[in-house]
């Protein structure tokens, strides 16, 4: 029958003072598998190379007998339920990150409402622009309409006075 293999990362010193294959003392590990909930046995520390650890794969138990009974459905019931809490933890973990980054996009209320203010500002500015270059606007309409027809006076009177000549 196929197991997972899961172990804890919580490791003790091993006081027994058993050697693995590479010569080093063995490191006591707790086994989360469904045939040994808890169970504890001798694991290689490995050794440093360039590019991390090696393991030799020594494997000994240090608990000589299985778990059984109500503890064995204990220990399987609380790895069952330490692996729920870690996905919950992991969930809420990414959730602060994303709320996380939420919260940088925001700008600061108080930078908003002083944007806020400027923008109004320079509006009344803009506002006051537009109301002056209406009231220039119609005072070159009206200067314009003023000379066209005192043009076209002109011109009607030099045509009168020089019909009346002829």
């Amino acid at each position: 029958m196929a197991q997972s293999a899961s172990s804890s990362n919580i490791e003790s010193n091993n006081e027994n003072g058993v050697l693995c294959n590479y010569n080093r003392t063995t490191k006591i590990v707790r086994a989360w598998t469904k045939d040994n909930p808890g169970r504890r046995f001798y694991g290689c520390p490995g050794r440093k190379i360039a590019q991390g650890y090696q393991n030799c794969n020594f494997f000994r138990w240090y608990d000589l007998e299985k778990p059984n009974g109500w503890q064995h459905l204990a220990l399987l019931e609380a790895r069952d339920i330490m692996r729920g809490q870690k996905e919950e933890i992991k969930n809420l973990k990414e959730e602060v990150k994303k709320l996380s980054r939420l919260t940088e996009s925001v700008q600061d209320p108080t930078l908003v409402q002083e944007e806020l203010k400027q923008t109004r500002k320079e509006c009344e500015g803009l506002k006051r622009d537009v109301f002056i270059l209406t009231e220039r606007s119609r005072i070159y309409r009206n200067v314009l309409i003023s000379t066209t027809t005192v043009g076209f006076t002109v011109a009607l009177g030099f045509m009168v006075g020089m019909w009346k000549q002829q």
